[in-house]
C-alpha cells in the first residue's frame, strides 16, 4: 500500500511537468532471488516491484533524472540524477533515499527517508568501447534506530562494439544491510555477467543475451549457523521493440541453469529462480537521447 501512494504521488508530480523533451519510463518487475529477513529463499514465492523515472534535456549537454523503484531483491528508492555529457564522457551525480525500508521484526521502526547519494561516470568512444562506472549508497544517520536498512547498489563494466552488436562484462552488485544493537543482518546479490545486445540500423527491434554468474548471500555474523551462500548459473536475455521513434517496449530477465550452496547445504535449490522485468518508454521529444535502463 505504502509503495502505490508513492508511486501515486510521483505520477500527480510528472502530470504537472509540461510535456518538453521528456523521457518517461515504467516498468513492472518480479524475482525469486530475495532471502527474507529470516534467511528464507523460496523458488514458489515472488517477490514484486516497480520502477518509475522521468529524464528531462536541461540542456545541450546536460540532463536531469528523477526515479523511484521498489526493488523486490534490495528495496524501496528515491533518487534524482543531474547527468552532463560530452563527445565521450559523462558524469552524473546527485542524492538518492532509501524510502520506507525497515526489516521484518515488528518492534523494528520503520524509516521515512534513508539518505544517500548516486555518483558515476562513463567513457564512450562510439563504435569501438565503452566503460561505465556507478554507485548508489546510504549515508550513515546521526542514531541508529532498530531495524534500521541501508541500500547499496554499485556497477563495473566495460565493453567493445562488433558489428551490429555490442558485447560487454561487468559486475553489478545490490546490498541491503540491516542494522541492529545485537544482530546485524546483510543481504546481497552480486552478478559477474557477459552481456550482448544485437541491433541493427533501421530495424524495430533490439535482441540482448546474458550469461551470469550470481552469488548470493545471507551474513548475520562470522560463523553463525543462518549464513547463507547461494551461487546461480544464469541465462538471460531480453526484447525491445520500437515501432515509432517516441514509443518503445521492452522485456527482461534470468533464468537459473543451476543452483548450488558455496556453504551448508540449503533445500530446494533444484526449483527454477528468475528475475523478470516488462516495460515502455515514451518520449515527448525526440532531442532526449534513448537510455539503456
Amino acid at each position: 500500500m505504502k509503495h502505490s501512494i508513492i508511486a501515486a504521488i510521483i505520477g500527480c508530480c510528472v502530470c504537472a511537468i509540461p510535456l518538453a523533451a521528456l523521457e518517461i519510463t515504467a516498468s513492472a518487475q518480479t524475482s525469486t532471488f530475495a532471502f527474507s529477513d529470516a534467511g528464507a529463499l523460496d523458488a514458489a514465492e515472488p517477490l514484486y516491484g516497480m520502477a518509475f523515472a522521468v529524464t528531462e534535456q536541461l540542456q545541450e549537454q546536460m540532463d536531469g533524472r528523477i526515479s523511484y523503484e521498489t526493488d523486490p531483491v534490495n528495496g524501496n528508492t528515491l533518487a534524482a540524477r543531474a547527468s552532463f555529457r560530452t563527445s565521450f564522457l559523462e558524469i552524473s551525480a546527485g542524492p538518492s533515499f532509501g524510502v520506507l525500508n525497515s526489516g521484518d521484526d515488528s518492534e523494528d521502526i520503520p524509516v521515512l527517508f534513508q539518505p544517500g547519494v548516486g555518483i558515476g561516470f562513463s567513457i564512450t568512444v562510439p563504435g569501438i568501447v565503452v566503460a561505465r562506472a556507478d554507485t548508489e549508497f546510504a549515508l550513515p544517520p546521526a542514531s541508529v534506530s532498530g531495524g534500521q536498512v541501508y541500500l547499496q547498489k554499485s556497477v563495473l563494466s566495460a565493453g567493445f562494439y562488433l558489428p551490429n552488436v555490442l558485447c560487454s562484462a561487468g559486475i553489478q552488485q545490490r546490498m541491503n544491510t540491516r542494522a541492529s544493537e545485537t544482530e546485524s543482518r546483510i543481504k546481497s546479490i552480486t552478478d559477474y555477467g557477459f552481456y550482448t545486445e544485437s541491433f541493427k540500423k533501421g530495424s524495430v527491434f533490439r535482441i540482448s543475451v546474458n550469461f551470469i554468474y550470481r552469488v548470493a548471500d545471507y551474513f548475520i555474523e562470522a560463523d553463525s549457523a543462518d549464513n547463507k551462500k547461494i551461487a546461480n548459473l544464469l541465462l538471460g536475455g531480453g526484447l525491445t521493440w520500437a515501432p515509432v521513434a517516441d514509443f518503445s517496449l521492452f522485456v527482461d530477465g534470468n533464468g537459473s541453469l543451476y543452483s548450488f550452496s558455496l556453504a551448508d547445504e540449503v533445500a530446494g535449490l533444484e526449483k527454477l529462480f528468475f528475475d523478470l522485468r516488462i516495460g515502455a518508454t515514451i518520449r515527448t521529444d525526440k532531442q532526449v537521447a534513448v537510455k539503456k535502463q
